[in-house]
């Protein structure tokens, strides 16, 4: 049996840095400048998105990806992210966007952002190469998005020294083999882990009990196949957790019915194979919950307990599943 829920969206809590836009009054320091030269000369550009990355315009605070504190001149954030893809794009668009993105070394000269709250490289191709253990120095940044560029090796758990992070991006590392150093950071709020295997990953549940600041949990495409025995805990900031395309051969797990605060409940494309549990029609904070591609018997009845729930329901082929 499978079904598809399908919702009006609601925006869930997201985390909002404030930087203060633009060119700085004062012009970038010659020694941030520098830095940002050298880091320049380690990548690979075929696409020449850092073109006005240059000696010849001093004001690192005008150049692509940069934003300065207007009072200081230092340099506050990076991102150097390839542009999002279009929804219909043709194969020469997306062969052309794949030839833009950004190769070649991350460069320790990034230690000199002294000031640097957000860094964000995603969506490149560092592949081979491994994740710097020298980012776990940058001890002001708040943001860390490093998803989606083809990383090898381990997560270094020098990340953990980051004790300011709020966002943290790593989708698609592979053959991750503790998350310990995560319980280090408190101040957490945006976990993505989309596309990291999580296979031999004993700890993640028992590490991400341990967060908490959490509000949006990432994990579709784990590889994780079966959830582990859940911590006595509630999650009392956690408003969105995805955890489509898991492959999970069991019922919902009713450890999640102390995710109280829980209002994005994504678990889409999944092998959830029992009746719709009873403390699901609980959670009264819930806004939008995705269950297609399913495997559930049973009634649906409970859901009109959820006054906050906003669904259209289309049964997909036969099944024993019913709104009634």
């Amino acid at each position: 049996m499978r079904i598809v829920v399908a919702f009006v969206f609601i925006a869930v809590a997201t985390i909002n840095i404030s930087f203060c836009k633009g060119s700085s009054s004062v012009g970038c320091l010659q020694s941030e400048r520098l830095a940002l030269l050298r880091f320049k000369q380690d990548l690979t550009d075929p696409a020449n998105r850092l073109v006005s990355w240059t000696s010849k315009n001093g004001d690192c605070c005008t150049w692509s990806g940069i934003v300065c504190d207007n009072l200081t001149g230092h340099v506050l954030e990076l991102s150097l992210r390839t542009p999002p893809e279009k929804e219909v794009v043709s194969q020469a668009e997306d062969d052309a966007r794949e030839r833009s993105k950004l190769h070649g070394k991350i460069d320790p000269s990034l230690l000199d952002l002294k000031h640097l709250r957000s860094l964000d490289l995603s969506d490149n191709n560092f592949d081979g190469a491994e994740i710097p253990r020298f980012l776990g120095s940058m001890q002001n940044l708040r943001n860390l998005n490093l998803s989606l560029n083809l990383f090898r090796g381990m997560i270094p758990p020098q990340i953990g020294n980051l004790s300011n992070l709020q966002y943290l991006g790593l989708g698609g590392i592979l053959d991750v083999k503790s998350l310990w150093w995560l319980s280090r950071l408190s101040l957490l709020k945006h976990l993505d882990l989309d596309g990291v295997d999580l296979s031999n990953c004993s700890d993640w549940l028992q590490v991400i009990h341990t967060l908490p600041s959490l509000v949006v949990l990432k994990l579709s495409y784990c590889l994780l196949h079966h959830f582990p025995p859940q911590p006595v805990a509630n999650f009392l900031s956690l408003a969105s957790l995805d955890l489509t395309g898991n492959h999970f051969e069991c019922p919902i797990p009713e450890g999640l019915q102390n995710w109280t605060s829980i209002r994005h409940l994504d678990l889409f494309e999944n092998y959830f194979n029992s009746s719709m549990p009873s403390w699901l029609y609980r959670l009264r904070n819930l806004e939008e919950l995705f269950l297609s591609d399913n495997y559930l018997q049973g009634s649906m009845d409970g859901l009109g307990n959820l006054s906050s729930l906003q669904l259209e329901i289309q049964m997909d082929g036969l099944g024993n599943l019913s709104d009634n």
